[in-house]
């Protein structure tokens, strides 16, 4: 309403200055699919489409924030391939191209790893879910990574009570810490976070490795609560956020649990 009129009216001026003078605290795209190439593990490439949002902060008296220059970095940017040290430093392409002090940059993606089925030793890839976030508010600059599993629980009282069976469900793990070094191998972290839980899922098991599977997860049950504090014992020594959630086999409901350490 103000735009149109503002060469028109003198008398308007002192509003449009007055709207001019509000900060927005973000503005940008979200939603935008765009392919990638993902270097993460010892030069192992993949090829990845990303979801991505990105945003700035728009300062006084600018109208508005380039939309499509948002892109253009975006697709000058991933001609290379995607490491977390590159990633970390994007902001300063944005920043200096946006004329902006504050960014968000975020994308999540299905990234694979090769798994070996324990028995039948058959090569098989399985996908998990990361989430690159970067936010830069004036001089404090903070990047995250988010990492979900999907593994198996198995129920230890089911097992105590019942003879011949015990009922277990899939297990939801989201881990989202903070990154302080450029250099990290995401498939350690994959790695520790399999490890506490009853059992890991495969996308593809011949018979004698359903048994194996089977076997393992009864010999091996887990409360929630028992993962979620063996998790956090093995991270200890990082800042991280935490959230476990069962989906209940024998239950109308599902069970979650929470756990963090930024100290």
């Amino acid at each position: 309403m103000f735009y149109k009129n503002i060469f028109i009216y003198k008398k308007e001026i002192k509003n449009i200055l007055n709207i001019y003078k509000i900060i927005i605290n973000k503005v940008g795209i979200k939603n935008l699919y765009y392919p990638f190439i993902l270097d993460l593990y010892k030069g192992k490439l993949q090829k990845i489409v990303g979801l991505w949002n990105i945003s700035v902060s728009l300062i006084k008296y600018k109208r508005g924030v380039h939309m499509s220059r948002i892109i253009f970095i975006l697709n000058k940017l991933l001609f290379k391939p995607l490491s977390v040290r590159r990633f970390y430093s994007f902001y300063n392409f944005f920043v200096k191209n946006l004329e902006s002090n504050d960014i968000f940059l975020q994308v999540c993606f299905l990234y694979f790893l090769k798994k070996i089925t324990p028995i039948t030793k058959y090569k098989t890839l399985y996908n998990y879910k990361l989430t690159f976030l970067l936010e830069k508010k004036n001089l404090l600059l903070n990047f995250f990574i988010k990492i979900i599993i999907i593994t198996n629980s198995l129920c230890p009282c089911s097992k105590f009570i019942s003879l011949y069976n015990s009922h277990n469900q899939r297990c939801f793990i989201s881990f989202f810490f903070i990154i302080k070094k450029k250099n990290i191998n995401i498939n350690n972290f994959i790695k520790i976070l399999e490890n506490q839980s009853s059992s890991s899922l495969w996308s593809i098991l011949k018979r004698k490795d359903e048994k194996y599977i089977t076997e393992f997860s009864y010999k091996n049950p887990k409360f929630i609560e028992d993962l979620i504090r063996n998790i956090y014992f093995c991270f200890r020594n990082k800042k991280f956020f935490l959230k476990i959630e069962n989906l209940e086999s024998i239950h109308n409901h599902d069970v979650y649990a929470i756990s963090k350490k930024f100290k």
